[in-house]
């Protein structure tokens, strides 16, 4: 097959490369299903058609919905028709559903049970929707995938689309202000998707844990496994981690810190009743594990340690959704753990007074509709403004120190970053929560405790690790203010905190 170029081809590829292995493995209602490469392809042939059959212009189709045969199907029948497919976060709120719905100008929405129930609100905010499709079964007054698949069974769709047509639009879920859309094109997924090629993951499995609608899992998880021939277990709840971890026995994951933490937290109180660590380790993820892939935000070096304890290397990545997303890849056994892992081959890193920005054929187009902000953000020449503080070292390994807008400048001209503060108690398992801010060039810490540690004097033990941080910084970067809060902090629908309204 020629180069690729588009996620059309990428299904194809896969069908002809690896056929009848298995690409998705689920568990419902205790047996596990499979699709092969070969079997997704047809299905994604099926739905192309009918969605060709029913629109002849360019149209946006959005998604909202869980990890499963039936999404994937979807997102990828969308792309097989030519059209643009529109994942939206399935635990945002029904009105930001809408709105989102609304401004991505989308005529057809996929989604699940979960939401059947607000269809009614999505009719009245986003009249220029035509269909609206249940993604599982049969439901009145709607259409059912499982008939179109089988409407345009053995069928193949017409058409086909560039390297520079878009491909999809992604919600950014900033912490401030409304949400944009992200463009991104079939040439910067795929750039994407195989800017890393020294690796062989073929006949591998990756258990898929994160929100489909999120980039870092669609490229590193989907995208990935379709172009090396791995096979995506799904994890069907964020609950159930620990069960689909056993029970699918994967070679690689894919966390957040926040999951990374957690689990790490369950071991080492595990080994306190088992004193072999790699025992532990089995237990938890089986014996078949090469790997974790850690993105999303900040890994403190103190948990990969951890990790590494139990015999498990755990990499970190950094990216973002504007660049498809990956900037640098994780490493295995990475030889500086205080590192957000190694350039991607094909991306230019460099820094303006301080702020990381980066050009490459993974950058997006821009932000939907919304040329003032994609100004903002893209440059003439190219060049994406991260918003991120760092630098990068001659080995291509890139160091991130804060995000600039959140930069507190004090009056003695001091500049500090209050995610360097923060990242220090990133494995302190008494905090669960912590933001450092500027309260009359004072700097100050909210701290939310975890309400899990088993403590005598929480806030004794708090209070303690914020004097020995205190001791790591100069002066002017100490916090000297420490305020306990008895709730957690307001976050957006991604779980990340809103800064802006931390005093809610």
């Amino acid at each position: 097959m020629a180069e690729l170029k588009t996620l059309k081809q990428l299904v194809y590829n896969a069908d002809e490369k690896f056929g009848n292995e298995v690409f998705i493995r689920e568990y419902i209602k205790k047996q596990f299903r499979e699709t092969s490469f070969h079997e997704f392809r047809m299905k994604c042939d099926s739905i192309a058609v009918w969605i060709q059959k029913h629109f002849t212009e360019k149209t946006h189709i959005a998604l909202v919905g869980a990890t499963s045969m039936e999404y994937l199907s979807a997102w990828f029948g969308v792309q097989c028709s030519c059209n643009v497919s529109v994942p939206l976060d399935t635990n945002n709120n029904p009105e930001n559903i809408a709105d989102e719905i609304f401004r991505s100008d989308s005529k057809m929405v996929f989604l699940d049970d979960k939401h059947v129930k607000d269809i009614p609100l999505f009719k009245e905010r986003c009249p220029q929707v035509e269909y609206y499709v249940h993604l599982q079964k049969p439901e009145e007054g709607m259409l059912f995938l499982g008939d179109m698949i089988s409407e345009g069974e053995g069928q193949t769709p017409s058409g086909d689309v560039t390297e520079n047509d878009l491909a999809a639009i992604l919600f950014t879920s900033g912490t401030t202000g409304i949400s944009k859309g992200v463009m991104l094109s079939h040439g910067n997924f795929i750039d994407n998707t195989t800017c890393c090629p020294e690796d062989d993951f073929h006949g591998m499995s990756v258990l898929t844990v994160l929100p489909i609608h999120h980039v870092f899992c669609f490229t590193i998880d989907i995208l990935h496994s379709l172009w090396c021939g791995m096979t995506v277990c799904v994890n069907d709840s964020l609950f159930h981690i620990a069960k689909n971890l056993k029970l699918f026995q994967p070679e690689y994951c894919t966390f957040v810190p926040m999951i990374a933490s957690t689990i790490l937290g369950k071991m080492q109180q595990a080994a306190k009743r088992i004193p072999f660590k790699k025992m532990v380790a089995h237990e938890v993820f089986g014996k078949k594990l090469v790997a974790i892939f850690s993105g999303g935000a900040y890994l403190s070096p103190d948990i990969i340690k951890g990790y590494k304890d139990f015999g498990i290397d755990i990499a970190q990545g950094y990216g973002m959704t504007e660049c498809s997303p990956r900037i640098c890849t994780g490493v295995v056994n990475c030889p500086k753990p205080d590192s957000v892992g190694r350039i991607v081959n094909g991306c230019e890193v460099k820094t303006v007074d301080g702020e990381i920005w980066v050009r490459s054929k993974s950058v997006m187009q821009g932000y939907y509709k919304n040329p003032e902000e994609t100004a903002n953000t893209l440059t003439e020449d190219g060049w994406l403004k991260t918003g991120d503080l760092g630098h990068k070292d001659d080995d291509g390994y890139l160091y991130i120190t804060g995000r600039k807008k959140n930069l507190i400048i004090l009056s003695n001209g001091e500049n500090v970053s209050p995610e360097e503060i923060e990242n220090k108690f990133a494995s302190f398992r008494a905090i669960k929560e912590i933001v450092v801010y500027d309260e009359n060039q004072v700097i100050t810490a909210q701290i939310f405790p975890d309400p899990d540690y088993k403590s005598k004097d929480i806030q004794a033990e708090i209070r303690k690790k914020v004097d020995e941080v205190n001791d790591t910084f100069q002066p002017a970067k100490r916090i000297v203010n420490v305020i306990f809060r008895d709730k957690e902090f307001v976050k957006t629908a991604s779980r990340k905190i809103i800064r802006a309204r931390i005093n809610e």
